[in-house]
């Protein structure tokens, strides 16, 4: 019954083809910096394939992400990051026209999750742009926040909601259930209302 109520609550808050707002989302908090651009970012460029036959990330570019980790952790020092949406804007600078900057993204949002430690399904790309740039290609990343409170995404609805709108649950990661009050709330109700029809 839960899960019909969430589906429900779901279907009325999910936007059509007409979803792109005129403007990117307005942001409480950005985090602007910069780290060497490398082909070795590049997702065309990242992982090799080992004689065993084990796909392996190369030390190029593990080096290379280990370093904007460490670029990212200094520029959030003292920063607190919410348990909610995490927008990413990224300009690659390339000394040439070879490699997309869209192949860049994976390898620089794998850093900024171990940085700053929110898990990548929070994250959303806000801007994403690239340019020639012969002498000193930079990476140029922003990460930033529009709302500062720990949120939670209902596992029936899909709605993020702070986690105040959820129950409890001391076990849980967050310390909170996965369902939020409106859904169980709906859920309760129908089932109500299922019995009493029923009899």
């Amino acid at each position: 019954m839960v899960r019909e109520a969430g589906a429900r609550l779901s279907d009325d808050a999910t936007r059509d083809i007409d979803w792109l707002a005129p403007e990117a989302p307005a942001l409480a908090w950005m985090v602007r910096l910069a780290a060497p651009f490398t082909y070795a970012t590049s997702k065309n460029h990242t992982y090799a394939l080992r004689r065993s036959g084990h796909v392996a990330l190369r030390r190029e570019s593990a080096h290379a992400r280990a370093a904007i980790s460490q670029r990212i952790r200094e520029a959030f020092r003292g920063r607190r990051v919410a348990h909610n949406k995490v927008w990413i804007d990224l300009l690659v600078q390339k000394p040439d026209h070879r490699g997309d900057a869209i192949n860049v993204v994976d390898l620089v949002c794998d850093a900024i999750k171990d940085a700053i430690g929110v898990d990548d399904r929070w994250f959303c790309i806000r801007r994403l742009d690239w340019e020639i740039a012969k002498s000193d290609p930079m990476l140029y990343i922003g990460i930033g926040q529009e709302a500062e409170y720990d949120a939670q995404v209902c596992s029936h609805c899909g709605v993020i909601k702070p986690l105040g709108a959820f129950t409890r649950r001391a076990k849980a990661k967050l310390g909170v259930g996965r369902a939020c009050r409106d859904c169980l709330r709906a859920g309760r109700k129908h089932a109500r209302y299922a019995t009493e029809t029923s009899r």
